[in-house]
């Protein structure tokens, strides 16, 4: 009689080139963001989901958002996709992901989108001397042809 080995075979190496986290992450932001678009709420209106975090143990999920909404605003949409929309959306990424065991989803407003937003806001506003006038071009070229100032290297 052949004796069984108790040693097990390895694993096949993975061809997947990042972890599951965060292909996690990708999936999650898709399911949430067709979710939300199907939802008719005039307050939700240019809501964009930004980016998903999960946890590495699956136990929560955090999806960033943005939107064009006044900030005073953010505790309203907050309270509304926490509070109505938050169980029905677990539902659909239950559904949509077949996972095990479904994260449980908070809303946060993504930093980047309103940091990256105000510093635009101060460049725009920064006028520098001699942009309007073009001489800040660094060509080094004059108006007369020459290559340098007082036509140094123009032809005679």
């Amino acid at each position: 009689m052949a004796q069984r080995s108790d040693k097990r075979r390895p694993r096949p190496a993975t061809k997947r080139q990042y972890p599951r986290t965060a292909r996690l992450n990708t999936l999650l932001q898709q399911i949430v963001a067709e979710y939300l678009e199907r939802i008719d709420d005039e307050q939700l209106e240019l809501l964009t989901v930004t980016g998903v975090e999960v946890d590495a143990d699956l136990n929560k999920a955090v999806v960033w958002i943005s939107t064009l909404a006044d900030e005073s605003r953010d505790s309203e949409i907050l309270d509304l996709l926490g509070g109505r929309y938050r169980k029905p959306l677990q539902a659909e990424i239950a559904r949509s992901a077949r996972l095990r065991k479904t994260p449980e989803v908070t809303f946060a407003f993504d930093p980047a989108i309103r940091t990256g937003a105000r510093i635009e806001t101060i460049l725009s506003s920064l006028h520098i001397e001699g942009d309007d006038d073009g001489a800040a071009d660094g060509a080094g070229a004059t108006s007369d042809g020459g290559a340098g100032p007082a036509g140094e290297g123009a032809v005679p």
